[in-house]
């Protein structure tokens, strides 16, 4: 089993113990079906998408209204308080704390993910890190560190002075990952 392979499992884990879904897909084309198939059976027709190098790649601004499913990809400030769902792509992920990693540079990025009740997180499965330091470190050899970077761990959930979990206030009450192997290890 290669690395990646077990770095997917370890994060698989961690986010679906906080209540997330993880998947992932062989190719950008496979990944473009998933994507259409979560989104159809969870009865989605409305979803803001930043147009993300992963999500050119998953070619989504076809597929999905194509599908049926009203995209939009810009006026986010708008559009987001009424999208069933966001589309956003991940800097990073770790595999250790079940962890997306978000370098978000543009602030529609945090409104695709934040605003919407279900935000589906694209993100290659080579950046998969083993751990928080490793993350940390990779985060602070970057040229330009952003005005944003999130960790995102499952969906939004916050408690009440008397510890009563609520899943969905102060965010998206579901995460979706979706890992899309690189076109190098789609020859393996």
């Amino acid at each position: 089993m290669n690395e990646v392979n077990v770095l997917y499992d370890r994060f698989k884990s961690k986010l679906e113990a906080v209540s997330g879904e993880c998947y992932r897909a062989n190719t950008a084309a496979g990944a473009q079906e998933l994507i259409c198939q979560l989104l159809l059976k969870k009865g989605i027709h409305s979803v803001a998408m930043v147009d993300s190098p992963l999500a050119k790649e998953c070619d989504l601004a076809h597929a999905l209204p194509a599908k049926g499913i009203s995209l939009h990809m810009d006026n986010y400030p708008k559009v987001t308080a009424t999208a069933e769902a966001g589309i956003t792509e991940m800097k990073w992920a770790i595999a250790e704390l079940g962890t997306l990693v978000q370098y978000a540079v543009d602030p529609n990025e945090r409104l695709c993910s934040s605003f919407t009740p279900i935000h589906l997180a694209l993100v290659k499965s080579s950046a998969l890190l083993t751990n928080l330091p490793e993350a940390l470190s990779v985060i602070h050899k970057e040229p330009q560190i952003p005005g944003f970077v999130g960790f995102i761990t499952g969906p939004s959930r916050t408690s009440d002075i008397e510890r009563v979990l609520t899943i969905g206030v102060h965010g998206p009450g579901e995460l979706i990952a979706i890992f899309v192997d690189d076109s190098v290890e789609e020859g393996k």
